[in-house]
């Protein structure tokens, strides 16, 4: 009986996170605001545990931050210089990590990075979270698989623990972008990692995350508190 009681309790927690996270992500909790526990509650009709608990998790993911005073509010945007140097900082990471499944090629990485790519057609783009999230996921997977693939533990984690695509996930309010040039970038990726090419796949992921980045080209992210 217990093990139902914490199955249902984990399900729970995580409809709380996706529907906070949704409204995070659609700005109906602007940067900022106060997230009251008890309030989310009884908005939410369910109890004080899956709202702290997805809160934590939420804040784990850098979408909330907790104060011992203040208590839970939705974090900031990062600035642009922050979103600029984390550009360089995936460059670095993720061209080696190129290099080396192209080096490698392990075929394990490859399916997932080939399925990944599958699901992200399948997706679409707006300005909505529920309109991009599938296709987001689909888009952070390829790279994890990527990351995974190079048997660098090290590195993967560090760039998962960035939370890269859920931080740009909180600019397609703003500037939503199309789905066809991701996907012609990403099969660009896998085929020169397919083909053994370390200088192409390399190069292919530079220009995606270069390209990525300047089409948010014109938008102002919110200072940081």
């Amino acid at each position: 009986m217990s093990q139902k009681a914490g199955i249902s309790r984990v399900v729970l927690t995580d409809q709380v996170v996706q529907v906070l996270q949704e409204r995070i992500l659609d700005r109906v909790y602007e940067p900022g605001a106060r997230l009251n526990i008890d309030a989310l509650s009884r908005e939410l009709d369910v109890s004080s545990s899956p709202i702290r608990e997805a809160l934590m998790r939420l804040a784990a993911d850098g979408l909330v931050v907790s104060s011992s005073f203040a208590g839970f509010s939705v974090a900031p945007v990062p600035s642009r210089d922050w979103f600029e140097q984390l550009l360089a900082y995936r460059i670095l990471t993720e061209g080696w990590a190129a290099r080396q499944m192209a080096r490698r090629r392990p075929a394990a990485a490859i399916e997932r990075m080939r399925r990944s790519l599958a699901a992200m057609e399948r997706g679409r783009m707006g300005r909505k979270a529920r309109d991009y999230l599938t296709a987001n996921q689909a888009d952070q997977a390829f790279h994890e698989a990527m990351l995974d693939g190079t048997g660098n533990e090290i590195l993967a984690r560090s760039v998962r623990d960035l939370h890269p695509h859920l931080h740009h996930a909180r600019l397609f309010a703003k500037v939503p972008q199309e789905i066809a040039p991701v996907i012609a970038e990403h099969q660009a990726i896998l085929a020169a990692i397919a083909a053994g090419d370390e200088d192409g796949a390399a190069g292919a992921l530079e220009r995606h995350l270069r390209a990525s980045w300047q089409r948010y080209d014109g938008w102002t992210a919110d200072e940081p508190a």
